[in-house]
């Protein structure tokens, strides 16, 4: 049932976000209004501002070349920069969470038992939206809006990318359990370093955690067509932030397409 309280392009937002993160409209896929107007049954002025919406979240590009827009690519380079920011939103969470915000622990708690109820019922969408929650629950604590922000952004497109790695482990039942035994598990261990406040376990086990998604993409690629990559993430002033430098070979996905050949 729709949410009365949300308008249209909201509800519309979130319809096709959904189709997005959930591989309905893959990668690549040409998205426009009419097609919005006959697939998604939304009105026209919805599906123009749900388009522009999209497109500030990263999830729709425009490509001129092409004449219209389209479901942005997952390909391994954007897979590399997507699981590279989330270890940079998790490590800082690692430093800025608030041990002091009362119901922390126990919001997580919830969200832990909904996730645990979950995961081995192939509901990838709601599995990535109660893995995201656990973790925005965090980001909240922080109580900055500015860092709350881009890890939102950030956890949103994890959740692309851990549905096509889901996808994958889907031919492996067993294994698959086995994965979302392990991430439950790391849930629960984060729940107790936060119940004792212990801050540098915490900070491990949180980069730790984040590293997990790049072992789970590697192992379903497997070991014959993709190599590790560099995701580590050392203190800020290490990484040259302050210079607006990248740690060193590293470039964002825009760099490496003005460095390719035309």
């Amino acid at each position: 049932m729709p949410d009365s309280k949300k308008s249209l392009t909201d509800q519309a937002v979130e319809k096709i976000r959904s189709s997005i993160i959930d591989l309905t409209l893959a990668p690549g896929t040409r998205i426009d209004e009419p097609m919005l107007l006959s697939e998604f049954a939304l009105g026209r002025t919805p599906a123009r501002e749900a388009l522009n919406r999209l497109a500030a979240e990263g999830f729709v590009s425009i490509v001129q070349n092409r004449g219209g827009m389209f479901v942005r690519g997952l390909d391994f380079p954007e897979m590399i920069d997507i699981l590279v920011a989330q270890q940079v939103a998790e490590n800082l969470l690692g430093h800025l969470l608030n041990f002091s915000d009362p119901h922390l622990a126990d919001d997580l708690t919830a969200i832990q038992t909904r996730y645990r109820n979950v995961i081995d019922s192939g509901n990838y969408l709601q599995i990535t939206a109660l893995n995201e929650a656990f973790h925005l629950r965090m980001h909240q604590s922080v109580g900055n809006s500015f860092v709350y922000s881009y890890a939102r952004s950030t956890h949103r497109h994890v959740r692309r990318l851990n549905v096509y790695i889901y996808r994958l482990e889907s031919f492996t039942p067993a294994d698959q359990r086995e994965q979302f035994a392990k991430n439950a598990g790391e849930h629960d261990r984060i729940i107790d370093l936060i119940r004792r406040r212990s801050r540098e376990p915490l900070v491990t086990l949180l980069n730790h955690h984040a590293r997990t998604a790049q072992e789970r993409l590697l192992l379903v690629l497997g070991a014959a067509t993709a190599s590790p990559f560099p995701i580590d993430t050392p203190p800020a002033e290490q990484f040259g932030f302050m210079s607006g430098e990248l740690p060193t070979g590293h470039r964002t996905s825009r760099q490496r397409s003005a460095a390719a050949p035309v």
